[in-house]
């Protein structure tokens, strides 16, 4: 018998570390990013481990608002 392996999502904008989990606000709106860790680490993501960018984030790296 084999084990699956259940991937295990963080839910948490890697750029802001604000959290996109259900109740927070930010569930309907948070994109994922299928980037793995290592290449959140290269473009040096904050918040590395999540696996969302929230909406707020992803507009302003849009726009070139990266620090607001």
């Amino acid at each position: 018998m084999d084990l699956i392996e259940e991937e295990v999502l963080v839910q948490v904008c890697n750029h802001c570390g604000n959290s996109v989990a259900f109740g927070s606000g930010r569930f309907v709106n948070r994109i994922p990013d299928f980037n793995d860790f290592e290449t959140r680490i290269f473009y040096e993501r904050k918040y590395p481990t999540g696996d969302f960018v929230c909406e707020s984030c992803d507009n302003n790296s849009l726009t070139g608002n990266e620090n607001e």
